[in-house]
């Protein structure tokens, strides 16, 4: 297989800078799917890790990372797996992944760990890394949702109702 050390660079400054908060979801999916989406390398672990990657936000609101404690050990061995020329060892199973993954295993992980201080990946942090998104329409109170959903059903109702007394 072959290794694509330019897409590797820019997956990995990518989820680092995702992590660091330096983009948001937008920005970081725009710059992910092109490499499993579209194909724009050969690099197959460049395309398995983006399609995993994928899976860790929403792309319906533009947000900071917000992943759970468990995800962000992932996302730094993701991060230092971009940083070597190792091959996954297959496809990425849907879910659970294992333990070390990307890496094979716990030896392969921890002769490559140290590779990534170059990152400024900050420590986990709840309060930052895992807010709460919470778009702007989950914000309306039930009661003013509901009124304005019958006050357009009432509209509709009195149009239809103008239209066939004015035939």
């Amino acid at each position: 297989m072959s290794v694509d050390r330019k897409a590797r660079a820019d997956l990995r400054n990518t989820l680092s800078s995702y992590m660091r908060d330096d983009i948001h979801t937008f920005a970081f999916d725009d710059r992910n799917s092109v490499y499993f989406e579209q194909g724009l390398t050969e690099d197959r672990s460049v395309r398995e890790i983006g399609r995993v990657l994928w899976t860790i936000h929403d792309d319906l609101i533009d947000h900071p990372i917000s992943v759970s404690p468990e995800c962000w050990p992932m996302l730094k061995r993701a991060v230092t797996f971009l940083g070597t020329d190792l091959e996954l060892a297959g496809a990425a199973p849907r879910a659970p992944l294992p333990e070390f993954w990307p890496f094979r295993d716990e030896p392969e992980w921890l002769a490559n760990e140290p590779s990534d201080s170059d990152r400024r990946i900050p420590e986990y942090d709840p309060e930052i890394h895992s807010r709460r998104v919470q778009p702007w329409w989950n914000r309306i109170p039930t009661g003013v949702g509901l009124a304005v959903i019958l006050g357009v059903l009432a509209v509709f109702v009195l149009m239809m109702a103008l239209a066939r007394a004015g035939q």
